[in-house]
């Protein structure tokens, strides 16, 4: 019975992941899981040029639930993710929404800066760790 569990837990993941396909989401907006309060989304704000380097800029803005659809919160004004990293952590493309470039460009050049010019961190497990 073990065994049998362990192969649809496989089967669901993989086939979870292996139906994404963030570059055919052209507005680079993704759902997030919602916490209790909150609904959470991410923006890829390089998603032509991860396809060569592999690593995505996001930004991450939530909303409260209670909230009108203009109070938006920004969670996170970017974080360098892999694709692996990226992959556990949406759930489905969103056809609308803004794009909030003025916080993500600012944290995106600070990040540029770091290692003598190299860039920072990338982050390698999920949105949500690299958030903490």
């Amino acid at each position: 019975m073990k065994t049998v569990i362990f192969l649809v837990i496989l089967f669901f993941n993989y086939s979870a992941s292996a139906e994404i396909n963030l570059e055919a989401n052209t507005t680079g907006i993704w759902s997030m899981p919602p916490t209790t309060q909150q609904n959470r989304w991410l923006i890829i704000h390089n998603l032509s040029e991860a396809q060569t380097t592999g690593i995505y800029h996001i930004e991450v803005i939530g909303r409260d639930k209670k909230a009108p659809v203009w109070k938006i919160k920004h969670l996170a004004a970017h974080i360098a993710i892999d694709n692996p990293a990226l992959l556990k952590s949406i759930i489905k493309p969103l056809k609308k929404g803004d794009d909030y470039p003025e916080s993500f460009d600012n944290a995106l050049s600070t990040w540029q800066k770091e290692n003598d010019g190299k860039g920072g961190a990338v982050c390698t497990t999920s949105v949500i760790e690299c958030m903490k």
